[in-house]
């Protein structure tokens, strides 16, 4: 989604470090261009020049193969600005909120975008990544949804209407001239000391059975392992999957962070103490002479060492044993 800026918003962007692109939006005259260049396609004095459009470049990131932009950061929003939360099996349309505990929970997590295409894409990166192809994504629009605030007010007048008939009840056991003798049933038309309760994450059999599979997501070694979890959850509701999968998220970023990491080449020290003969020593230690200088000696004493034992195969010790450890102390 591009947002429009103005001349002196794109050039106060463009001071920022951020990436402006620009289009001519036509006058009447010319035909407008449909899409947006860098600056480097545009006139010197654009900033300066009338009928012309600007707008920031998003960036991307690719996840499964798919591109979508980067989820948006709770910086860069402002209260009442519509947002698309990313849920597992569908798209939340809503207007942030920074107060609300539960929208900043899922921007700060890097589940919000802010239009509906790049939040559809991400969503599909997601399944993709788990094995699964969505393809029919719904987007429920909550923006003009009752306020919380008229839902607090409400539950708020019920808590006290219980508090009331709970006062009454303990009132009406003191009075000495009533005896219970014996317990009755409550009926239905009955108030209830305390209110139900329909929240999915409060069954203790649920949390006992998320506490498990967490635990197995912290100790799995491979994203099968991971995403193995999600066959015990076929019948989990929405809220009850979230903490499931910002877990998950985490733990398949952390293996792909250490994926990466193994397939990094040693470093120079290593590939000095394995050099496997006198003329793969002698083009590291011109590796060397591009390093840090105050490195440099330190990496020279491993390669004396390295050219010692590749010179002396039988292992004898020189005369002034270890030389090459000499050098000063890095």
């Amino acid at each position: 989604m591009n947002n429009l800026l103005t001349a002196s918003e794109a050039f106060a962007a463009l001071q920022k470090g951020k990436t402006v692109l620009c289009r001519y939006a036509g006058d009447g005259t010319l035909k407008a261009d449909k899409s947006f260049s860098t600056l480097d396609q545009m006139p010197a004095t654009v900033f300066g020049l009338p009928y012309y459009e600007f707008c920031i470049q998003l960036e991307t990131t690719v996840l499964a193969e798919i591109t979508f932009t980067k989820p948006v950061e709770p910086h860069d929003l402002e209260d009442g600005q519509v947002i698309y939360i990313v849920m597992p099996s569908h798209i939340l349309r809503t207007t942030y909120n920074s107060k609300n505990g539960e929208t900043c929970l899922s921007v700060g997590n890097g589940f919000a975008q802010l239009d509906e295409e790049n939040a559809k894409l991400q969503l599909q990166a997601i399944g993709k990544t788990f094995g699964n192809m969505i393809t029919d994504i719904q987007v429920i629009d909550v923006t003009k949804d009752k306020p919380r605030g008229q839902k607090g007010k409400q539950t708020k007048a019920e808590q006290t209407l219980v508090s009331e008939k709970t006062c009454e009840i303990i009132a009406e056991a003191k009075k000495p001239s009533i005896v219970i003798t014996e317990q009755t049933n409550v009926t239905a038309s009955e108030d209830p000391l305390v209110p139900d309760t329909n929240d999915p994450t409060l069954d203790p059999e649920y949390q006992k059975n998320l506490d498990t599979l967490l635990q197995r997501v912290s100790e799995s070694k491979t994203p099968d392992e991971v995403n193995a979890v999600y066959r015990y959850t076929r019948t989990w509701s929405d809220k009850q999957m979230e903490p499931l999968l910002l877990a998950t998220h985490k733990r398949l970023e952390h293996l792909e962070k250490e994926k990466a990491s193994a397939n990094e080449p040693p470093s120079l020290m290593v590939q000095i103490q394995n050099a496997p003969d006198l003329t793969a020593l002698d083009a590291l230690e011109i590796d060397v002479a591009a390093r840090d200088p105050q490195i440099q000696p330190k990496l020279m004493g491993y390669v004396r060492k390295r050219r010692y034992e590749l010179e002396n195969p039988s292992g004898s010790q020189p005369e002034a044993e270890h030389d090459y450890l000499l050098e000063e102390p890095f």
